[in-house]
């Protein structure tokens, strides 16, 4: 990320656009990762057909799960990018980052209550296919768990260097 920091800054001169173009282009990462990848997969597999048998889907279990994304989504995207537009080492980076693994967190949370990871698919005179992802989840906070970890580690260092890093952010 330094390196693309530092290629904005020399193009546009000042920090304060290249840092507000690094929050634009992190937030704009996480709406396509975290809002459209998500919206356009369940809406694909809303009218995905297997051998001419509709894959059925409840209306409401589809649009409890598109609601989660669609709010959390949001929420995180507004994150990203007041965090990645805020300067490098700075006290409020650090607590914006942590404010975002934790929603980053809540968000991959709300897939088992929003329905998303259990999904039971009924194939008309085939059977029922049955998609159970809880695990899986379970080990992304596992490592969620770990970054909270080094992010508050950030923020106390921030904290206590906070005079050398203005000082050598005054050169």
């Amino acid at each position: 990320m330094s390196f693309i920091r530092t290629k904005l800054e020399k193009t546009f001169g000042q920090k304060r656009i290249s840092n507000l173009l690094m929050g634009i282009f992190f937030a704009s990462l996480y709406f396509i990762a975290t809002v459209l990848v998500p919206y356009l997969t369940f809406t694909w597999l809303m009218a995905l057909e297997i051998e001419g048998a509709e894959i059925e889907i409840t209306a409401s279990q589809y649009n409890k799960i598109i609601y989660w994304i669609i709010a959390l989504g949001s929420i995180i995207t507004a994150t990203a990018f007041c965090t990645h537009s805020s300067p490098p080492q700075s006290i409020r980076k650090g607590v914006l980052s942590l404010i975002q693994i934790f929603l980053n967190c809540l968000y991959i949370w709300s897939y088992k209550y929003s329905g998303a990871l259990d999904l039971n698919i009924e194939l008309i005179d085939f059977g029922i296919i049955a998609l159970n992802l809880t695990q899986l989840i379970i080990a992304y906070l596992a490592v969620y768990f770990f970054t909270v970890f080094i992010k508050f580690y950030n923020l106390i260092y921030y904290i206590v260097r906070r005079d050398d890093i203005r000082f050598k952010r005054g050169k």
